[in-house]
């Protein structure tokens, strides 16, 4: 199975969850993350069926969310900035002032293999990741897990957390 494949397929399992499922599974995923929340966190808004750990945090936490510079950067910026519509169906900030001291990063993930995830392929996190010394955690679903190839370039996250479990 191709990588493209593999992606198809996480993506896939995890759009089969019912609507009940995701709930009880991501209520879930929050509990075992907000132990390691502190500081000013880097987040996301979900897309295509992601864990939603965003709604259960903005309210009660200092949050950045990424925004596409170019066509291989991202950066983070306050979640309580103006937000718009950005490539790939994402919602982002409009990028007034960048933050680059962040404590913890809740990183997305299309698949997992230990602690190595699997994104949609343009190498945006593994890029920002590789220089940052923030705390990095995958955040998915169980069904997400599938055995890959780690490439050079991919980051290896401090942790993984899923509805059962913390793989460190």
């Amino acid at each position: 199975m191709t990588a493209l494949d593999k992606r198809k397929e996480c993506i896939q399992r995890r759009s089969l969850l019912s609507n009940s499922e995701r709930l009880l599974e991501e209520k879930a995923i929050t509990n075992c993350v907000l132990p390691f929340l502190k500081g000013k966190i880097g987040t996301y808004i979900p897309i295509r069926n992601e864990v939603d750990v965003y709604s259960n945090f903005k309210e009660e936490f200092d949050l950045y969310i990424p925004k596409m510079l170019d066509d291989t950067t991202i950066a983070f910026y306050s979640d309580k900035e103006e937000k718009i519509n950005g490539p790939f169906s994402t919602i982002e900030p409009i990028g007034i002032c960048e933050e680059k001291d962040l404590n913890v990063i809740l990183v997305p993930v299309v698949g997992f293999f230990e602690t190595y995830r699997m994104g949609y392929g343009k190498g945006y996190y593994d890029r920002y990741l590789k220089d940052s010394s923030a705390l990095k955690i995958g955040i998915a679903f169980d069904v997400q897990e599938i055995k890959f190839d780690v490439k050079p370039t991919d980051v290896k996250l401090d942790m993984i957390i899923t509805e059962s479990r913390i793989l460190r």
